[in-house]
């Protein structure tokens, strides 16, 4: 957590040093990301740093929690609560990718969390950032359940864990270069990956996850 020096500079400098943090971790990886380097970027003196925050992995610590709770809030911030299963899982996808538009950086970082040496940082991590929607996801497939939307054969916990996962996987292939190349692959895709064939990926990973919850009488 960051000490209380850093809580009392302005708000536009808490803000930009945030920014070159995630922007240098997410372009060097932790390990290569330098501290004199981002007091250049950041406009701050490197001694600074450690008064802001007790180490370098502190540092790296709070800007994954930070940037995760913008995540949360560009997506579930904006979702109404009264919306069905089906509307919410569309406007998850929709709002991640524009989230990741904007901030690719954050994906980065998320996906560096699995990398061989980045265990310490997974174990601190995992569940804050994992937790939040497996409990969303699980609670509303369940509503969908008890009010006939969804299919009661459906086991709760495996389908979240595989909506989720096609989240993550779709997000990747919006900023991941080996990613995007696998979806081309597996989707027949020719050419460059446009914002038009990025639409029409998430229509269809969004009416697949749809078709794979609704029951049969519904479809």
């Amino acid at each position: 957590m960051p000490k209380e020096t850093f809580k009392n500079i302005p708000e536009a400098k808490r803000q930009k040093f945030l920014n070159e943090a995630a922007l240098l971790f997410a372009g060097k990886g932790y390990a290569g990301a330098d501290m004199g380097e981002l007091a250049r970027r950041a406009g701050v003196s490197k001694g600074s740093i450690y008064n802001y925050f007790e180490s370098k992995e502190d540092l790296f610590l709070y800007v994954c929690s930070f940037n995760l709770e913008l995540s949360r809030q560009a997506i579930y911030g904006t979702m109404d609560p009264d919306w069905d299963i089906y509307r919410q899982i569309e406007h998850i996808f929709e709002s991640g990718a524009r989230f990741i538009g904007d901030h690719p950086e954050f994906m980065v970082i998320y996906l560096s969390m699995s990398a061989p040496g980045m265990e310490q940082f997974s174990r601190a991590l995992a569940r804050e950032t994992e937790k939040f929607t497996s409990d969303h996801l699980k609670r509303e497939l369940a509503k969908g359940i008890a009010a006939g939307v969804v299919r009661a054969d459906l086991d709760i916990k495996l389908t979240a864990f595989i909506v989720n996962g096609l989240y993550i996987l779709f997000l990747s292939s919006l900023m991941s270069a080996y990613f995007q190349i696998r979806m081309s692959e597996y989707m027949e895709i020719e050419g460059a990956i446009t914002p038009e064939t990025t639409r029409e990926f998430l229509q269809k990973t969004v009416d697949h996850i749809h078709k794979l919850l609704r029951p049969p009488a519904v479809k």
